[in-house]
């Protein structure tokens, strides 16, 4: 009984009789699925929600009738609310939840694979907001029940009854060691890489070590914290799939060398190499990047400069000055007037504070010589006349 209506009900019961002890639950459901079966047996074709509720009632129904048969009390929920309240707080909670495990998620692959560094700061902040928000919300609308409510909705049932129908094909010997042994390695492999990767973009290798361990550390507790309060997996299984995607982009780019955009960004800042790169962006001198340009005029003179390419475009590069280094963005991120304004260090050679940061437009080599690099070009000697010679006239 893995499909069809017979499924759903058996489904919607389990959710019913969540708040039961699980050995009593599993014992209560198998009298109820063999039950439910006899009478699914009854009809001469597969039976329709509609058809086992009128022979057993809703599932809440006949939940209450094997709680007074088992002695359990009654299960109580929030004052004045009706079965189609419930359907529709369990409607808005699982719709919430989709979104916060879909387009959250989304956005934050593409940022993943993004190969800027601000597009990929763009849409990883616009899909955990997106995330959260929409799982904060999916929580709200709950309105106090149970959040296994939403397996009373019609959605919620079916795909609890697929899920528990693939999980069946498992064998019970895997399943058990999945879940006392593969959930707690997904713990820490979830907490360390995303610790560890978010460390990595902006901390010196200590501090990545010491965040992996910490994010670990955190999401074997939320792990456990979940499993307490049903609520929490509005948060987790979004990150889940985030974890999911995230943990696959980190090991084939460590292997493949692919360069996203946060690898990228890591290799740009702290160094590194791969064996692939890509033809990258900006301007290019033997294949190195230019990142600024000093101009001298003949006399070795260091002047300022608008650079345009033959077709008249600006020749951009990123600015370098103390105003994109504390406010990006704010007066453009790119400019094609060289020489570029570079920070200047203090004598600690770092500069922390804007307040203390200077910038200079002052050549880091000495001036080339003001000898014209070109050689003068050789004076073409002006050809003699050839004399002519005298013709003496004969007699």
């Amino acid at each position: 009984m893995n499909t069809g209506a017979p499924a759903i009900y058996l489904a919607q019961l389990r959710a019913e009789l969540s708040d039961l002890p699980p050995g009593e639950l599993e014992d209560v459901l198998q009298d109820a699925g063999g039950h439910l079966s006899e009478v699914a047996s009854e009809f001469g074709a597969e039976p329709t929600i509609s058809d086992l509720q009128d022979r057993l009632g809703t599932p809440r129904q006949y939940a209450d009738q094997l709680r007074t048969a088992a002695g359990y009390p009654p299960r109580t929920g929030p004052a004045g609310q009706t079965h189609q309240d419930r359907l529709t707080a369990g409607w808005g909670a699982l719709r919430w939840g989709l979104i916060a495990a879909t387009v959250g998620p989304f956005f934050i692959a593409v940022g993943i694979f993004a190969w800027s560094w601000r597009e990929t700061s763009f849409f990883g902040v616009l899909g955990f907001g997106i995330l959260f928000v929409a799982a904060f919300l999916g929580i709200q609308a709950l309105r106090g029940n149970d959040p296994r409510i939403v397996l009373e909705t019609r959605n919620g049932a079916r795909s609890a009854a697929a899920l528990r129908g693939w999980i069946d094909q498992i064998p019970p010997n895997i399943r058990h060691e999945l879940v006392t042994i593969g959930q707690p390695i997904w713990w820490v492999a979830r907490g360390m890489i995303g610790a560890g990767g978010f460390f990595a973009l902006f901390g010196a290798p200590a501090v990545t070590v010491v965040g992996a361990f910490a994010g670990a550390a955190v999401s074997i507790w939320i792990g456990r914290r979940t499993q307490q309060d049903a609520r929490w997996l509005w948060y987790v299984v979004p990150l889940n799939v985030v974890a999911t995607v995230a943990v696959p982009a980190f090991l084939a780019a460590a292997y493949m060398g692919a360069s996203f955009g946060f690898l990228n960004h890591y290799q740009n800042r702290y160094g590194g190499s791969s064996a692939y790169n890509p033809p990258r962006n900006g301007l290019q001198l033997n294949g190195s990047t230019v990142t600024n340009i000093y101009p001298f005029d003949a006399q070795g003179k260091q002047v300022d400069v608008r650079l345009f390419d033959q077709d008249g475009n600006p020749i951009d590069l990123d600015r370098l000055d103390c105003a994109e280094a504390f406010k990006p963005g704010q007066h453009g991120s790119t400019t094609n007037l060289f020489p570029l304004p570079t920070i200047k260090p203090d004598e600690n050679g770092v500069v922390t504070d804007s307040r203390n940061c200077k910038d200079t437009t002052e050549a880091p080599f000495a001036a080339p010589s003001a000898i014209a690099t070109t050689p003068s070009p050789t004076p073409t000697p002006t050809p003699k006349p050839t004399p002519k010679p005298t013709v003496k006239p004969t007699r």
